[in-house]
């Protein structure tokens, strides 16, 4: 039905990847709604339309689902887009995670009996040690709004870590420069790193470090990572160790593995944290600052830091491999990705990824050689967001 206003109204079901609530308009076409929690009725606008389905954004939550709640943080309530899980109840936003990678598995994978389980989420509250935020034309750190490119003043923050809400409350940054800050939960060191041609950052405090190549210290796991201001790293120390945990759970051969391979290996994370200390370990990354942290953290472990792209990677003659251990981009490893970690000829291979589509066609790569689905653990590492992390095992057959 349609109100006098010709807004539709629309009952949300479900998630998707993406984040977005799936539901269906009277003739039955498929409409994926922008901030509709499942169980909402909504008043909505079509936002595009396409044969088959279209694309809604919310107006009004007519009745509301029994998971939805006021947003906790007061940025999200004026407008920022960082969040846009935040009128989900927290102990939902995990079980709607696992069942969007059981759809995605369903659905690309063609698994719809992949075995797909629920592991652990991160505290909601101050969990980011890395946060990128924008000059707004008054100098105020800013976020980007929901589905626009105005500004929401980032102070108050409640993801960001506490060590970061100090900083946006204090520092000035030119209008339209987007800066990367981040901060040590272990140490307390924190950096900061902008585009210097494009403009300035005022009134930055004597303990941050400035550049790409200003480095901090983070502890996972009991182990000390350099992590320079260049490298990426994981939301913070708490999804680190999680997916640690995870990998270990996912690969128990690692305990005692001769050789492991850790593609797109980063700062080392995983080679370090999640080895046998006695195994060797081969890295490939194409990060270079990236590396140099690694070179760094993995020099009392026997390793070969290698700096490449994981897609023209391949198994060095004579060097058995045990255990491959793969991290890559949200967009997956693809053909050139799966094609490398084939040729190492581990007979387990897991797969660490953030995003349930790429890891659904990934399995099905990695199926085409020979590698078979052997569980998926599903952890939030992200809370507030649609963002979803998922540890894989596969077994060659």
């Amino acid at each position: 039905m349609t109100t006098p206003d010709d807004r539709t109204t629309l009952r949300a079901e479900r998630y998707i990847a993406g984040g977005e609530a799936m539901a269906h308009e009277p003739d039955g076409k498929v409409v994926f709604v922008r901030g509709a929690v499942p169980g909402d009725e909504v008043f909505a606008s079509t936002t595009e339309r396409k044969d088959g389905w279209s694309r809604a954004v919310v107006d009004e939550v007519v009745v509301a689902s029994s998971e939805r709640v006021e947003s906790p943080c007061p940025q999200r309530r004026i407008g920022c887009g960082g969040c846009d899980w935040q009128e989900l109840a927290v102990a939902s936003q995990l079980p709607h995670k696992v069942e969007i990678v059981h759809d995605a598995f369903r659905r690309t994978a063609k698994l719809p009996d992949a075995v797909i389980t629920r592991g652990a989420a991160v505290d909601p509250d101050g969990y980011r040690t890395t946060i990128r935020v924008v000059g707004d034309h008054d100098g105020r750190p800013s976020y980007r709004a929901d589905r626009s490119h105005d500004l929401v003043p980032a102070t108050g923050c409640l993801v960001a870590h506490p060590a970061l809400r100090s900083l946006l409350d204090s520092i000035v940054i030119d209008a339209g420069l987007e800066v990367t800050l981040r901060v040590s939960a272990a140490t307390g060191e924190r950096t900061a790193r902008w585009d210097r041609r494009r403009g300035d950052v005022q009134s930055l405090p004597a303990d941050v470090a400035v550049g790409a190549k200003a480095q901090l210290t983070e502890r996972v796991a009991g182990h000390d990572f350099r992590v320079s201001a260049g490298s990426f790293f994981q939301s913070g120390p708490a999804a680190a160790e999680l997916l640690v945990d995870a990998v270990k759970r996912a690969a128990p051969e690692l305990a005692g593995a001769g050789a492991v391979l850790d593609a797109y290996a980063g700062v080392g994370l995983f080679a370090l944290a999640a080895t046998d200390p006695a195994s060797y370990l081969m890295t490939v990354e194409s990060s270079r600052t990236a590396v140099a942290d690694a070179m760094h953290n993995l020099a009392d472990r026997r390793a070969a830091v290698e700096f490449d792209q994981v897609g023209r990677w391949r198994r060095p003659d004579g060097l058995d491999i045990d255990v491959v251990i793969a991290d890559p981009a949200r967009s997956g490893l693809g053909r050139p990705g799966t094609a490398a970690i084939v040729s190492a000829g581990a007979p387990v291979v897991v797969l660490i990824s953030c995003d349930p589509v790429a890891a659904a066609r990934d399995t099905a790569l990695l199926h085409q050689h020979g590698y078979r689905h052997d569980g998926t653990e599903v952890l939030d590492l992200f809370p507030h967001t649609h963002h979803v992390e998922c540890v894989t095992r596969f077994v060659a057959v």
